[in-house]
Parts: structure tokens; sequence; C-alpha cells
């Protein structure tokens, strides 16, 4: 690669000033606190249930009799879903409104929820999966930009923690709450959903007493809202995305395949416990995204880069070994990787964009971050099905270190580039 491609290298920022769209200040006809916090509890509510499942899945599989290769292709007919409405629709609610679109969502998550209470085959976890990708990408597009609204633009950086710790905390609740409701509650299947059901009529009645903070609208246009990369910088936005790529890809291993893991290869039939370690992940995640946002982006990379290869090699100690305890340090370590790597390369998408083609490229992001959580996830669980469970892993965890060993390289500037830090007090 040459210089030419990549262009001077723009200046790093702290990961916090790299996550909000720019905040549009209007009258809110409600406190701007509450009207924060409703959002956050939508949004928080909404992501919870599209990592409900998890710990469920090896119930389905006893109950219908399908392998871990049609497991993982019902997980990533969610990151589908998810990617093409992000996609799609992810100008929605700049036109006609946040609330609508987050209604929507809320919708879509409720429709999912009632195809998983009734399903009485393989062939409704597809549909619930897809809804529940829908829903995820509608709200992930009009929250955030909701709760940096409802704020003064001095206090964006809040907003963006709020929506950092709503996501991840949502995320990782989903797999407890259900291993919880499976280990200790009768009908495992049901129950759980039923009560996520209470949750969601919650977030709708309090969705109406949040005010619209978009108050010019437009006529929806649904569009492909095509690739792009910044010109200058490419290089390190091309190692941002496969930074995310692998943190992505992490998260789905954890949570599509990790409670069958627990099971079969650690022997733990505990669904509290399978539970448990999808929430360690995004758990630690979570924690590593708050206490990180206030650091420069490229550190903060090399710092998540360095722990994923750490907490790879735990998992593999773990599942090699037998080993409970290797097994959860790694979901411990590996949660820490993912926040930071998530949180320092999304603000790298965002200091790397410019603003009249802002959207473009950070779609483009997006398109690398949910193809890690489909191809690793379906290779693993493809693979599995000839070669078994430690092999597969094994064999994904050597391509996603190679993977992170190139972005480490890039994003230090030692890969023969030509890239070159910009100018004290540059723009961005």
């Amino acid at each position: 690669m040459t210089q030419a491609l990549h262009g001077v290298r723009a200046p790093d920022r702290p990961c916090v000033d790299g996550l909000d769209r720019p905040a549009r200040i209007q009258r809110l006809s409600a406190p701007r606190e509450t009207a924060f916090w409703i959002v956050a509890y939508i949004f928080g509510v909404t992501i919870l249930g599209t990592s409900l499942p998890a710990p469920l899945y090896t119930i389905y599989q006893r109950q219908w009799h399908f392998s871990a290769a049609v497991l993982t292709l019902i997980f990533a007919a969610y990151a589908v879903a998810v990617l093409v409405t992000l996609l799609v629709a992810g100008r929605a609610s700049d036109q006609v409104g946040r609330k609508p679109v987050m209604a929507a969502a809320l919708g879509f998550s409720v429709l999912s929820t009632i195809v998983f209470i009734l399903a009485p085959s393989l062939g409704w976890l597809y549909a619930g999966r897809i809804l529940s990708g829908l829903s995820a990408g509608l709200m992930t597009g009009a929250a955030p930009a909701a709760l940096t609204e409802m704020l003064q633009a001095s206090d964006s950086r809040r907003s963006s923690m709020v929506a950092t710790a709503a996501n991840m905390g949502g995320a990782g609740l989903g797999p407890l709450m259900a291993g919880l409701f499976a280990e200790y509650l009768p009908q495992p299947t049901v129950l759980v959903f039923e009560a996520y059901l209470g949750l969601l009529v919650i977030a709708g009645l309090t969705l109406a007493l949040a005010p619209e903070t978009v108050t010019t609208r437009q006529r929806l246009s649904l569009r492909f809202t095509g690739l792009a990369m910044p010109r200058d910088g490419r290089g390190e936005f091309i190692a941002a995305g496969l930074a995310a790529f692998a943190a992505f890809a992490l998260t789905g291993l954890f949570t599509s395949l990790a409670p069958g893991f627990v099971g079969s290869v650690l022997h733990q039939m505990n669904f509290a416990v399978a539970g448990a370690v999808s929430f360690l992940v995004f758990a630690a995640a979570a924690a590593a995204q708050l206490s990180l946002a206030r650091a420069n982006s490229r550190p903060v990379m090399l710092t998540g880069l360095g722990l994923f290869l750490v907490g790879l090699a735990l998992v593999v100690t773990g599942m090699a070994a037998g080993s409970l305890g290797w097994f959860l340090a790694g979901a411990v370590v590996g949660g820490i990787a993912v926040g930071a790597l998530f949180i320092g390369s999304l603000s790298t998408a965002n200091r790397l964009a410019p603003a009249e083609r802002r959207a473009e490229v950070i779609s483009t992001y997006f398109v690398f971050a949910y193809t890690g959580l489909i191809i690793p996830v379906v290779g693993v669980g493809i693979a599995a099905d000839y070669v078994g469970d430690f092999r597969a892993t094994l064999g994904c965890s050597i391509g996603l270190a190679v993977l992170c060993l190139w972005s480490a390289v890039a994003i230090s500037g030692r890969s023969g580039t030509g890239a070159r830090p910009g100018p004290a007090g540059a723009p961005n």
C-alpha cells in the first residue's frame, strides 16, 4: 500500500468524541432528564430481547434435533436482518422522527417475542430472529440519536456513555435472564418471553411520554445507502473495520455457541451458568467502554487487540483442559477486549469519515462489524459438525488472531504504508 492510498493520518481523539451525531437541540415538551432515561430504558430493553434466546438454543436443539450448523444459521439470520435494516433504513428516524421508528422497533420486538412463545418448529426460530434483527437495526439507528438530542450539546459525552451502557448492558442481561428462568422456573422456552413482553409493554407506555426531537419531517425513503471508505486514512479505516469484525465475531461465538460448548465440552449442564458466560462478556465490554471512553482511540484499539489475543488463548485453553475457570477468564478478558475494540474502532471510523459522506462510511464500518457476526459463527458451526467443537473453535481463533495482528501493525504505523501522524491541532 502506498501513501497515496492512505493519505495523511488524521489526528487521534478520545473515543467518546467520535461516537455522537451532532446534537440537534429542540424545545422539549417533557423534562430533558426524564425523557433521556425513558429512551435509555427503551434502548436497553430492546437490545435485551435480541440476546434473550442465547442459553435456550440447547433446549431447542434437543426438542427439534438440529445441528450446530443450523443453529449458527439461525443466529446469522439475525445479523443479516440487522445489517440490511441499517443499510436500507438507517436514515429513517432522520426523516420521520425518532419516536415512530422506536415504536416500530418495539413492534418488531413484540412480534419476535410472540413467535418464540408460540414456536412449534425450527422454522419459527428463523422468523423470530429476523424480526428481532429488524427491531435492533431500527432501534440502533434511532435511540442513540434521540439520547444525544435530549441533552445539551455540552453534555453529549454522557449520552454516548449511557447509550453504550444500554447497548452492552441489555445484550448481557438477556442471556443471564433467560438462563436463570430456564434453570429455576418452569416452561423454559415460554415463561421468560412472557416476562419480556411485560418489559416491552412498559417500554411502549413510556415511549408515549417521551417528546419527539425531530421537528422537520420528511417522507420516508428506504434505499440502500451505499458503501464507501474515507480517501484519507483508508488503511487505518480498514484496520478499524477488521478490529470490529473480530470483536463482533467473539460476541457472536459466545451468544450462539458458548451455551452449547459449556454443556458438551465443559460438562456444565446448568442453564444459569451458560447465561452467565454470555453476560460476563457483555458486562466486561460495557465496563471497558465506560472506562476507556476518554482515552484516545488508537491506544484503546491497540490495547483491545492485545487483550483479544489473550482472551482467545484463555478460551482455547479452557476448552482443551475442560476447565470452566479458564473459560470464564477468557470470557472476561475477551469481553474487555471487545469493549475496547468496539469503542475504539467506531470512534476511528467517525474520525476518518468526511462530514459529507459520514453515513455511507459508517454504514461500511457496520458491514465489517456485522459480517463478523455471520462468517466466523457460521463457519465454526459447520466445522464443528465435522471436526468437533474444539478444533473448529481453535481454527476460528487462529484466523481471528491473524486479523488482529494485521490490524495492530496497521494501526501502530509499522505496516510500511508511509502514513504519518497529522500535525498537532490539525482538524478532524
